[in-house]
């Protein structure tokens, strides 16, 4: 178990109860004490969610583009990433990051229209 994990916990526990600036606290906390691969994938995606919903656009998705980059198959960061560019106003960015989660999530079906759809997407 990581240092962070239990800040990481408690940043989760904050979140559930609506008590954001706290959660973002805690979620601080757990990177700067280091969080294993798989918790600090979604501690991404809390961090980032958080960020979010208190308004911090711009940190949200510097935050949720570093995990894409670091977890670029983990479908969540692109989602989250996805409803951040659609509230700043990037409805192109979000569409291209939802396919993008499509495709790292393995959906049946879409390996074969691969090329066309991320062509289609890059237009945007």
């Amino acid at each position: 178990m990581a240092a962070g994990s239990a800040a990481y916990r408690i940043a989760g526990e904050h979140d559930s109860a609506g008590r954001e600036d706290e959660a973002l606290l805690s979620y601080r906390e757990a990177f700067e004490l280091g969080l294993e691969d798989d918790e600090l994938r979604e501690a991404l995606v809390g961090f980032g969610s958080t960020l979010r919903n208190v308004g911090e656009l711009e940190e949200s998705e510097r935050v949720l583009c570093e995990g894409v980059a670091r977890f670029p198959d983990y479908a969540p960061l692109r989602v989250f990433l996805a409803l951040t560019c659609w509230q700043r106003g990037n409805a192109g960015g979000a569409f291209r990051e939802v396919v993008e989660a499509l495709f790292a999530a393995g959906a049946p079906g879409m390996e074969r229209f691969s090329r066309s759809i991320r062509a289609y997407a890059a237009e945007l």
